[in-house]
């Protein structure tokens, strides 16, 4: 019989990856929603009989996921993909309240719930990002040498999260990780953890028809902007280590049966990126941008500087990663057409 999943943040654009890789695999799914129209919109989406779907309207709400883990007993893993960012606002005290605080209690219900009613649960995976394991100034470049290390934490204080929108999410990953990390050394709880580290996500939507130039999830929002520009246009800059949205998703299904990755943080990168190469690309491969867009100069690829990402590697057994060049092109194929 089929082993039954049940993911939080299913209806983003990580989530949606990763129950399509998921039902791909044969495993059955318990998605969570935020209201029953989400829900529905999720099983329409999908059709498929191995879905179902649980409202959770307020993740951070203390007994939150008690009914979820009360009603799917057959459920033998749990993804904690669902995440909190406001990136609309900017005063401290917000940032604090509506992102880390609020980040925290959903760390918090979600532990609570499974080790008070998920006694079935063998193992967790957690949704981080690279953020947590990888500080600024090696995070926000592409030729600086940094390893995949378990016992690497970000250098971000929990103040600058105060004050900065992208900080805040780095922080709440740094504090989430830690949170769960707390919790398996000091409850020795039945279920064991994985850390899932994706770096900055670029790629196509599961489903087309979700998105067009204006509505836009997530990170492809980067490349949707880009495409928006003139050719005398301010080019935003931006130079990370970046993987294909479709191979973070592969990444947590990867790890589901697999005895290696018991208690890791697995860093999951395949290339890097900078706003310049992005923009050659898409003018390279879309000739409708070619006069349209800014024309800089891309970074050559011989001087892009890898992780020393073996370790991870190795644990996860992804065979071949897409590229660069392969992401974004699936990504503005979907929005032009």
């Amino acid at each position: 019989m089929s082993e039954t999943v049940i993911i939080t943040g299913g209806t983003g654009y990580l989530g949606q990856h990763i129950i399509a890789e998921l039902l791909k695999n044969e495993y059955k799914v318990v998605a969570t929603a935020r209201s029953q129209i989400a829900a529905m919109d999720l099983i329409k989406l999908f059709a498929h009989p191995y879905l179902q779907t649980e409202v959770v309207e307020n993740y951070a709400e203390h007994g939150a996921l008690d009914y979820v883990l009360k009603q799917h007993k057959e459920a033998k893993y749990f993804i904690a993909s669902a995440a909190i960012t406001d990136f609309s606002t900017v005063e401290p005290e917000e940032l604090e309240n509506k992102v880390l605080k609020q980040s925290n209690y959903l760390v918090e219900n979600t532990l609570h719930s499974i080790t008070k009613h998920g006694h079935q649960i063998e193992r967790v995976i957690y949704t981080s990002s690279s953020s947590a394991m990888i500080s600024p100034p090696e995070l926000f470049s592409v030729n600086k040498h940094y390893i995949d290390d378990p016992e690497a934490w970000s250098n971000v204080p929990y103040e600058a999260g105060k004050h900065d929108r992208f900080m805040s999410y780095i922080v709440s990953k740094i504090e989430g990780e830690k949170l769960f990390a707390k919790h398996i050394k000091e409850q020795k709880p039945k279920f064991d953890l994985v850390s899932i580290l994706p770096a900055f996500l670029t790629g196509p939507v599961v489903f087309q028809e979700e998105i067009n130039l204006d509505k836009l999830p997530s990170t492809t929002k980067t490349v949707g902007d880009l495409l928006k520009l003139n050719k005398d246009s301010y080019v935003p800059e931006l130079a990370t280590g970046g993987v294909d949205v479709r191979d973070a998703a592969k990444a947590h299904v990867a790890v589901l049966n697999n005895p290696k990755a018991s208690n890791q943080r697995l860093l999951v990168e395949a290339f890097k990126l900078t706003t310049p190469n992005i923009l050659s690309i898409i003018k390279s491969d879309f000739p409708q941008y070619k006069d349209k867009l800014p024309t800089l100069e891309p970074m050559p690829e011989s001087e892009f500087v890898p992780p020393n990402d073996s370790r991870s590697k190795e644990i996860l057994g992804i065979e071949k990663y897409y590229t660069l060049r392969e992401s974004i092109d699936d990504l503005v194929k979907q929005i032009v057409e």
